[in-house]
């Protein structure tokens, strides 16, 4: 029997029929110290809210088919031109839109200022919304109030304005039923203070510091804390767009009167939308639409909305500080969303649960590709339904190079997808799972670092967990061989149901709602911050089918918990239909009641720091290069994994082997190493003989004149001068048996010149040090006796393979920089 993981309200997918419907960031210099608007009891690190930052990418004005606006502009007499400005936004975009429609690309170039504008719509293709060079261009929807008086609290009666539109009731019913959100947060009414969001109590209720008061009926608004930069939001978007080919560059956009709604809801006439900005098409086709190196902050429910279009692009943005999500997206095949910060949003509370940094529905072929998810009161990514491939032979959804952290619940969520590759992201010390894959099929999971997640004591919740789930297509058959039915304890759907199962019959690429043909590769699952396993794996109710069905292949993973106890569970497992998981106190008890399973992983515990990591004390999580754990073993990487990974090369060639993630977004780059000469490594297949050389012209020479054809890339680094901390690798050569020979060690020099025939003394090959550090990594010496060769490597794998082929292997030798 297959159960609902976890069990949820039936919220809203983000269908959006709209065919139905009417680079970098600085700090101001005026920053005011943070507020915490944290959720009391999570047991996590509190959520510490700031002014959002404020975009810095340059953009250079076009030369040609512009039109500029600055606030010293006029509408009326302007011409649009840089000497004779428009005033408005609202303008120069019914200027632009009314060009003939054609493939010419016009452009608005915004001066430095603030425009308390919204409600505008690009309708025409091709067009250019950008910042003036480096100007700080601000879009606000709100109105600035002054004029409090008291000591604290602080009153003010709203007046010069009408904020009756934004105390509507604009959510979606099917919301209204979850517990747990802010007091009036149906409503777009939002308030900020300092650029900080401000929470809202109901009338009479208590204040505390970050709260405020509303009272509709005496338009009374009543803060806790001293009334600096206090805006109220009244326009319901900033921009839209449903036309192809329009890009907005460079913005900061904050404080408009977005709604908690699918897509949009008109009430008493006025209608209402889920984000400040907009990117959309009617129906599903070609958009291209972007929205890069922009800001989209402090918004009463969603910062970016996104639907139908095919090809659009978030790149480079910060979306911070919402109600609700960051950003949501349906039905848009070919997504991109890359380089972001998605962090600190739902401000309001929404069903923590059931939210995220940012949510997608129905993303084919999209990309998720090295953004920032933190401290959001939710998920960090959500993918709710219908993500994966249309060829997965050629693309796959893509989730790679992410960090998600400190967010309230689970850190990467896949649910009832497909063909997902989520490879080397970074998830550490969020609420619940790190990286949760629920009734999906066709999951690549390699190379990911989960350290320190799950503070709940949830079922199914872990650092990585794979879990079936209990909706299927009627009568279809589930992986276990049962059919489809309430009998066997599943949740049949039928054909246009609300979550979208359907059945096998459709083909490799069906959204069954079903968890199987999941790898699991070269991961790292440290610790927990509750007493839930580091992976788990099952198919909850027992009956339908167990993780051997759910796991495709898995091996190389790397566990380590600081004590036994800590948690106890290492990893739970279902072995089979009609049992429960079972829960493994270690790696040894695991291979021991399932043979053959995770045969290469290995499991770590106790002292005084985690062996993988270079210092995870300070959320260092680059692996210690001297970990034989972690460096220089693995599975290697699949062509679908390798191009996630290293997105957007079509062709790149295999990292260095290693457990963990390879890349991800801030990674922590070592200081320079005192090694960085290349030991190119060729061999002789005639005689054997394995050539280290530093100088390249050298290994070219023998392979052309001496017979080493066989190029067997770079071995390791290393110094080709002295230097603190590396010793001289002495080279030898014997002219009877016709073998080179390496050795740091001096003594070692000497008994093999006097007693074992390497006359020739070719100097110093190369330095390396004789002890581990942070830039080394152990390299192994191995002699075949019978044939009188001996050989280096860094690799686990290729010392095992070696060892199995009659080498001796003589331990590590010395220490070098790891090949790259």
């Amino acid at each position: 029997m297959k159960t609902r993981i976890p069990e949820k309200p039936r919220t809203l997918t983000f269908l959006c029929v709209l065919s139905l419907l009417p680079a970098c960031f600085t700090l101001p210099e005026d920053e005011t110290p943070a507020e915490d608007l944290a959720t009391a009891g999570q047991g996590l690190v509190a959520h510490v809210y700031s002014r959002p930052p404020l975009p810095t990418a340059y953009y250079e004005p076009p030369t040609a088919n512009a039109v500029f606006v600055a606030p010293g502009g006029n509408d009326a007499t302007g011409s649009g031109t840089e000497a004779q400005p428009y005033q408005t936004l609202g303008r120069a975009l019914q200027v632009v839109n009314a060009k003939p429609a054609d493939a010419t690309t016009w452009t608005v170039v915004l001066k430095a200022g603030t425009y308390r504008e919204g409600e505008l719509t690009v309708s025409r293709a091709h067009v250019t919304v950008q910042r003036y060079k480096s100007d700080v261009v601000s879009l606000r929807g709100s109105v600035a109030v002054t004029g409090f008086s008291g000591s604290g609290p602080y009153t003010q009666t709203l007046t010069g304005f009408d904020p009756t539109p934004v105390e509507a009731d604009c959510a979606d019913t099917v919301l209204l039923g979850q517990a747990g959100r802010d007091y009036g947060s149906e409503t777009p009414f939002a308030v900020t203070r300092a650029g900080i969001p401000l929470r809202r109590v109901a009338p009479g209720a208590a204040l505390s510091s970050g709260q405020y008061r509303y009272d509709a009926a005496t338009n009374v608004l009543t803060l806790a804390d001293s009334p600096t930069e206090v805006e109220v939001a009244l326009k319901r978007w900033a921009l839209k767009t449903n036309a192809p080919g329009v890009k907005f560059a460079g913005l900061d956009v904050q404080n408009y009167a977005t709604c908690t709604v699918n897509w949009s809801r008109t009430v008493n006439g006025l209608t209402y939308y889920k984000g400040a900005v907009l990117l959309y098409r009617d129906s599903e086709s070609d958009s291209g639409a972007v929205l890069e190196n922009s800001t989209v902050a402090n918004n009463a429910a969603n910062g970016v909305g996104v639907a139908h279009g095919r090809d659009i692009r978030l790149s480079g943005n910060v979306l911070v500080n919402n109600g609700w999500t960051g950003a949501q997206a349906s039905n848009a095949q070919r997504l991109i969303v890359d380089n972001n910060v998605m962090s600190y949003n739902n401000v309001r509370r929404w069903a923590n649960t059931v939210e995220a940094g940012m949510k997608v529905t129905f993303i084919r072929d999209g990309v998720v590709f090295n953004n920032l998810f933190e401290h959001n009161a939710a998920n960090g990514f959500w993918c709710d339904q219908g993500c994966g491939a249309t060829d997965p032979g050629n693309r796959w959804f893509v989730l790679a190079r992410n960090v998600a952290r400190y967010n309230d619940d689970k850190g990467l969520f896949y649910e009832v997808s497909h063909h997902g590759v989520l490879a080397s992201n970074l998830v550490h010390d969020n609420g619940r799972t790190g990286i949760a894959v629920f009734g999906s099929r066709d999951v690549q999971l390699w190379n990911n670092t989960a350290v320190d997640n799950d503070a709940s004591s949830d079922s199914y919740s872990a650092n990585i967990s794979i879990v079936d789930d209990k909706r299927c297509f009627t009568g279809d058959t589930v992986p276990g061989g049962k059919a489809c039915t309430t009998a066997n304890g599943c949740d049949p759907q039928v054909a246009g149901n609300y979550d979208h199962c359907e059945p096998s019959s459709v083909g490799p690429l069906a959204n069954t709602c079903n968890a199987e043909a999941v790898v699991l590769m070269n991961n790292i699952l440290s610790g927990s911050l509750s007493a839930r396993p580091l992976l788990n794996v099952e198919d909850p109710n027992a009956t339908a089918y167990g993780a051997p069905a759910i796991l495709q292949a898995h091996d190389f993973q790397a566990y380590y918990r600081a004590s036994t106890g800590a948690p106890a569970t290492l990893i739970r497992f279902q072995r089979a239909a009609n049992t429960s998981a079972a829960s493994y106190a270690s790696l040894t008890a695991f291979r021991t009641a399932n043979p053959g399973r995770e045969p290469q992983s290995v499991e770590r515990g106790g002292g005084t720091r985690n062996p993988f990591f270079v210092n995870a004390a300070t959320k260092n999580f680059t692996q210690d290069p001297a970990s034989t754990d972690v460096w220089g073993r693995g599975q290697a990487l699949p062509s679908e994994v390798l191009k996630a990974v290293y997105w957007p090369r079509t062709a790149p060639a295999q990292p260095s082997a290693r457990i963990g993630a390879i890349e991800w977004r801030d990674k922590t780059v070592a200081a320079p190493c005192a090694v960085n000469a290349p030991v190119h490594h060729r061999r002789n297949p005639t005689s054997g003989d394995h050539l280290f050389t530093t100088m390249l012209s050298e290994a070219e020479d023998a392979a052309r004149d001496w017979g080493y054809t066989d190029n067997l890339g770079v071995a390791f680094l290393a110094s080709t001068t002295a230097a603190t901390g590396l010793s001289p690798v002495y080279r030898l050569y014997s002219p009877t048996v016709l073998e080179h020979f390496w050795t740091i060690d001096a003594a070692e020099k000497q008994s093999a010149q006097s007693n074992y025939g390497y006359t020739q003394d070719e100097g110093i090959g190369f330095h390396a040090a004789t002890a581990s550090g942070p830039c080394w990594v152990p390299v192994y010496r191995l002699v075949h006796a019978a044939t009188s060769r001996h050989t280096f490597t860094t690799s686990q794998a290729e010392r095992a393979s070696l060892v199995a082929g009659g080498w001796t292997d003589e331990g590590i030798k010395f220490h070098a920089g790891a090949p790259q």
